[in-house]
């Protein structure tokens, strides 16, 4: 297997990258918009190739394209919401050169990334309740209450999230935002449960790992960590990635307020702390991989330690591997 990993400069590139260095025979091509000096995963891989930006879609692509066609690129793994994006708008072009895409369906990659199509999806759900959500344009449905967060309808990462207190501060927002392109959601409080999950495209077998995230960047990539064995998000997840046709390794993220899950969101790709998962025990690179035709079927879910995971980092000179006292 040739892999072409892109984004290397993201949180989750370093685990990525190490897991799928562990599979029988595996190259491992790196690929980031900035050169390998400034990437730290970049000393893992095999080679490495700098590209355009993925929301420069036409350049991105014809870029990959010839780095699948030099290296005999087999897979090639995303990291990041705007490349699944890309990718997923030119998969014949990929199969073409016989590169298989382990990202989901496009569907499934369209619904997950609309927020205001997921809240829809599950609005009626008897098990999976999503935050209430509302387009920017319309009059607020009865019992939405203030403070609002307005965020991008398929933004990622909390970009462009806008704390709206009151009606008047709505009012200024409506006529400065596009309307279509942003939702709005009561900003409530809770704690928020992340849920690691890999599922066959037949759906059969899936498994589920939640987390709590107990403290957070600022961007909503979680640091420290509580492992959550059997929690009733696993189940909540499963049954979702289920329903949307989600394929691979995915995540999905729930508020818990008052003791209440609500789906808060769904990426389409690994979480920034997929190496929490691995840390607790179970390998969701290599059964991702599995998923779309690396040998075998996916392992059954283990019982995660009870456990709390802490995000650290390191300092060194670029192009070694000598962290700093």
């Amino acid at each position: 297997m040739r892999c072409l990993v892109t984004a290397i400069g993201s949180m989750s590139a370093e685990a990525v990258i190490v897991a799928v260095s562990r599979h029988p025979g595996a190259t491992v091509v790196g690929c980031n918009i900035h050169p390998p000096e400034w990437s730290a995963a970049a000393r893992l891989v095999d080679r490495f190739h700098q590209v355009p930006s993925a929301r420069d879609t036409p350049a991105y692509i014809s870029r990959l394209l010839e780095i699948c066609a030099s290296e005999q690129i087999s897979h090639i793994i995303a990291l990041t919401d705007p490349e699944v994006d890309a990718l997923s708008g030119e998969r014949r072009r990929f199969e073409d050169q016989n590169v298989r895409l382990c990202i989901p369906s496009t569907p499934a990659i369209r619904l997950a990334r609309d927020k205001l199509a997921l809240y829809r999806c599950f609005s009626g759900h008897p098990r999976i309740h999503p935050i209430p959500t509302a387009e920017l344009g319309w009059e607020l449905p009865p019992g939405f209450p203030y403070p609002l967060l307005a965020k991008p309808r398929h933004g990622r990462s909390r970009e462009g999230h806008i704390v709206i207190p009151d009606a008047s501060a709505l009012a200024f927002w409506r006529s400065r935002l596009g309307r279509d392109a942003y939702v709005l959601q009561p900003l409530l409080q809770g704690e928020v449960f992340v849920s690691d999950v890999v599922r066959e495209l037949d759906d059969s077998l899936s498994i589920a790992m939640t987390r709590r995230e107990l403290l957070r960047t600022p961007n909503g990539a979680g640091m420290t960590v509580k492992m959550e064995p059997g929690h009733e998000c696993d189940a909540l997840a499963r049954e979702a990635a289920g329903t949307i046709g989600l394929h691979g390794c995915v995540n999905l993220e729930f508020l818990v307020v008052d003791g209440a899950p609500l789906l808060m969101d769904v990426n389409p790709r690994f979480s920034a702390g997929v190496a929490f998962s691995l840390m607790a025990g179970y390998d969701m690179v290599a059964n991702h991989l599995r998923c779309f035709g690396a040998g075998g079927t996916i392992d059954p879910v283990i019982r995660a330690p009870d456990a709390v995971y802490v995000r650290g980092m390191v300092e060194y000179p670029s192009g070694t591997s000598h962290a700093t006292p």
